[in-house]
């Protein structure tokens, strides 16, 4: 892991609040370095980079050979407002992600748990010290069944979020360490004991922000939302606005032949430099989606690409990106299109059947999730699956650069999807919403194994 990756923010702020609530003291010892990397899944720079931090900063003091230790100190009433602090503007939040969590985890949890059936030799086993005593390992156990590091870093961001449902000092949930192998059922009980007692934890958390409302002067607290940051080993932006420029152009807001809007009117559009714009058309022209004339300006082409672009590290990353974002989709999809569609008003309904209706004849994968996300992504009622799916949808957009190389190797699958669309419209019609979610759910399922089935990243 680099160590200006991100996630080392994930253990500065996992001990920050710990130190700030009260659940570490002044004099207590945190845990070894390499336990540390054992109960979060990273290297070893990654959590010293976060450590250096938490020592910059006042909260602990490490010597040579040495655990770190808490200098921070705090009385009890700072304590609590440290925590009111931090819990009060997040109260919606919390509510929101009791019912989302479960639509969004609930099916990685059943499948994780039916991979790590199906391969017994990784299957999760405790000895002694080296299992970390955070009941979050549980899950983080099933998780590594998928392999799959956008699905990890969602899980993380959450519980950095929450802060962890701030359990109390002499609370802490009892370690699931096992010597036997974790079967099926005892993960189920243990995943369910742990579900009961974090509900009970985070009532008392909402009850608690409720009681300092008036005494810390919050009651008008601004709400902060869950925000899902996707760690990139490059710059983002680029990729962000190469990503909606594709979409737009395969929506033919930009049709091959057309030119796109002018440097700093692109600049203005998408709130970015003009640097941000030039490296952007770097990405599509060196994509084949676009081509620049000197002194006339950028032309759409979508033209044949050659496949060896493929080995290129910044292709390399978005391509796995782009998997595994549609793996998380084929896990999810089903739960949450139904959630949302059963809370959309009839309207909305209507025009997801317009915009569906839009695809006859394109013929193109992309487009057609991209009209499922966006729906779900403004229409859903939380806020944290809106959240997920808006940046599922850019990570989607991706897929462009899979087919772009398939077209030049013709391994391109079947692009018929006349029938598909159609069946999607009477689903909808006739308000069979649980046989239109499914259908999504097997078309992303297949889209996923095809696109694994020839990229091994």
């Amino acid at each position: 892991m680099e160590e200006n990756n991100g996630l080392n923010e994930l253990i500065y702020e996992y001990y920050e609040s710990r130190i700030l609530f009260g659940i570490y003291r002044y004099g207590e010892q945190l845990k070894s370095v390499p336990q540390i990397c054992a109960s979060f899944g990273l290297a070893r720079n990654t959590v010293q980079t976060a450590l250096r931090k938490l020592e910059k900063n006042g909260y602990i003091k490490t010597e040579k050979r040495k655990v770190a230790r808490v200098v921070y100190q705090g009385t009890e009433d700072l304590f609590r407002e440290n925590a009111a602090k931090y819990f009060a503007p997040r109260k919606e939040g919390f509510l929101d992600f009791r019912h989302a969590g479960n639509l969004m985890f609930l099916p990685i949890w059943e499948k994780g748990l039916r991979n790590i059936k199906m391969n017994r030799q990784n299957a999760v086993c405790g000895k002694g010290d080296a299992v970390p005593s955070e009941p979050s390992k549980l899950y983080m156990d099933v998780l590594n069944s998928f392999d799959n590091d956008l699905m990890r870093g969602l899980y993380w961001q959450c519980l950095r979020y929450l802060s962890y449902f701030y359990p109390k000092r002499n609370d802490r949930k009892a370690n699931y360490v096992t010597e036997d192998l974790l079967s099926e059922e005892k993960a189920n009980r243990l995943k369910q004991e742990t579900d009961v007692y974090y509900e009970r934890v985070l009532w008392e958390v909402l009850d608690f922000a409720e009681s300092m409302y008036g005494k810390q002067g919050l009651e008008k607290v601004d709400q902060i939302p869950f925000t899902w940051i996707i760690y990139r080993r490059r710059p983002q932006v680029r990729y962000t606005l190469a990503s909606a420029i594709i979409r737009q152009i395969l929506w033919e807001r930009y049709p091959p032949g057309s030119y796109l809007p002018s440097l700093p009117k692109m600049a203005e559009q998408y709130q970015v430099s003009l640097s941000t714009v030039r490296r952007t058309l770097e990405v599509l022209q060196a994509l084949g989606v676009t081509q620049t004339h000197m002194g006339v300006g950028t032309e759409v082409c979508l033209k044949p690409i050659d496949p060896d672009i493929i080995n290129k590290s910044e292709i390399q990353e978005n391509l796995r990106l782009h998997g595994e974002a549609m793996q998380l989709l084929a896990l999810t999809v089903r739960n949450v299109t139904l959630y949302t569609l059963e809370s959309a008003a009839k309207d909305k309904r209507e025009n997801l059947l317009q915009e569906i209706s839009k695809l006859h004849g394109k013929n193109n994968n992309i487009l057609c999730i991209d009209v499922l996300l966006k729906f779900i992504s403004r229409q859903c009622p939380s806020a944290f699956i809106r959240e997920c799916y808006g940046k599922l949808s850019e990570l989607a957009a991706w897929g462009y650069i899979f087919f772009a190389v398939l077209r030049g190797t013709g391994r391109q699958p079947d692009m018929d999807l006349t029938d598909f669309i159609s069946q999607l419209e009477r689903d909808l019609q006739t308000d069979h919403l649980t046989a239109f979610a499914e259908k999504w759910q097997s078309f992303i399922e297949d889209r996923t194994n095809f696109f694994y089935s020839n990229f091994s990243l």
